[in-house]
């Protein structure tokens, strides 16, 4: 989730589709708001929910207007009113953090009631089941969530420190390593107001440019120092011509499957957390031996990033490798008895707002799921505590 923020002459925030329309992205500085899916910047992120739920919101569901229709900020507040709201949450979230989130959207948006419901369930919730792990690998955060009959296993989850950020991270980094003479021109503004081509700045920085390359071209490796190794390095079969937004084009090799392989082999850029396959493999583990196989055999993919080509591929071979070593004592003949399935359902990027918009629909006369308002302004941020002690 991004905040485009323009340059301190027009001290204006651009959200969404409004940055899109002026054309302005060599103009602006951006903010990212989350990091690792905890907010760290919240005066950020309340522009953000502004947009979302006060302009956007009741014009998509009020008026014909599709994708461009938007309201004026005191209309959309207005209509938002006495409205109930279902908030996704990462496993990592704090009791502390959750009130706070809490508080601001009963005060500032009048909310009637809120439920919150962890990603992971949500993902679930989408693929018709309440039971299975869910590997969930989006842009700031990647974790491995067991859920069996609709409770999560708190103890058994998993969270990663690199996810789909990392990844166009480490693109850029591979690719000014490889090719260090390429740069590009980008307008910044003067101190008349007006812009000039005045500054020099490597192209492979820019992130916009870096997720573009990245979802067009990037892919998973079957294993690390593999086929494709030596495919890029023997021959051309793998390599592909890139257009960059200068109008030149750039040779793309090993880059196309170096930076995916931060998420199975964290290491290579430092971190000390486990590799998603490990974590996934630890998380079931962690679980009772009597649910080990429903978590086995329904492992749902869900995030943007699993969208990768070969994500689901690699999972499955790593995640097969681990039980025919520590479950079947290396005996490759009785791997027929593998339960271990790995899905990878078609809108998986989607996969929490989907469960989201399907939980919140259902449970809409069960205010038993539900935080009122009426309870928070009675108990404050007690009510809060009262209702989510038990789960953290």
């Amino acid at each position: 989730m991004h905040l485009h923020r323009a340059q301190p002459l027009e001290k204006k925030a651009l959200c969404g589709d409004d940055l899109v329309a002026t054309g302005a992205l060599a103009m602006v500085e951006q903010t990212h708001p989350m990091r690792n899916g905890v907010i760290h910047n919240m005066d950020a992120m309340q522009e953000i929910w502004d947009y979302a739920l006060c302009e956007r919101l009741p014009a998509l569901v009020e008026t014909s207007g599709g994708g461009t229709a938007r309201w004026r900020y005191e209309d959309g507040l207005e209509w938002l009113q006495e409205r109930p709201l279902l908030l996704s949450e990462p496993p990592n979230m704090s009791l502390r953090q959750r009130c706070d989130l809490l508080e601001l959207f009963f005060e500032k948006y009048g909310l009637s009631a809120i439920q919150t419901v962890q990603q992971g369930i949500l993902s679930l919730f989408a693929n018709g089941t309440e039971r299975g792990v869910v590997v969930e690998c989006g842009e700031g955060l990647s974790h491995c969530t067991p859920v069996f009959d609709g409770f999560v296993l708190a103890t058994a989850q998993r969270v990663v420190g690199v996810a789909g950020r990392a990844v166009t991270e480490r693109l850029g980094q591979v690719l000014r390593h490889q090719q260090p003479h390429r740069r590009y021109q980008r307008r910044v503004p003067t101190g008349s107001g007006t812009s000039a081509m005045s500054h020099a700045s490597w192209l492979f920085h820019d992130m916009n440019t870096l997720q573009q390359i990245k979802e067009r071209y990037c892919f998973v490796a079957r294993q690390k120092n593999g086929l494709e190794d030596r495919l890029t390095r023997e021959t051309s079969a793998l390599h592909r011509d890139c257009v960059l937004p200068d109008g030149t084009s750039c040779r793309l090799g090993p880059e196309r499957f170096a930076a995916p392989e931060v998420l199975f082999n964290t290491q290579e850029i430092g971190h000390e957390s486990d590799g998603i396959t490990t974590a996934l493999w630890k998380s079931i583990e962690a679980a009772d031996i009597d649910v080990r196989a429903a978590l086995y055999e329904n492992i749902i993919l869900s995030g943007g990033s699993t969208l990768l080509p070969g994500f689901g591929e690699r999972l499955q071979q790593e995640m097969k490798s681990f039980y025919l070593t520590e479950k079947l004592n290396g005996d490759p003949a009785r791997m027929a008895w593998c339960p271990i399935r790995v899905k990878e359902p078609q809108r998986r990027q989607h996969m929490v707002y989907m469960g989201g918009a399907l939980l919140a629909e259902l449970s809409q006369d069960q205010p038993e799921r539900w935080l009122s308002r009426s309870a928070y302004g009675e108990g404050g941020t007690s009510a809060i505590i009262a209702r989510y002690h038990a789960t953290d």
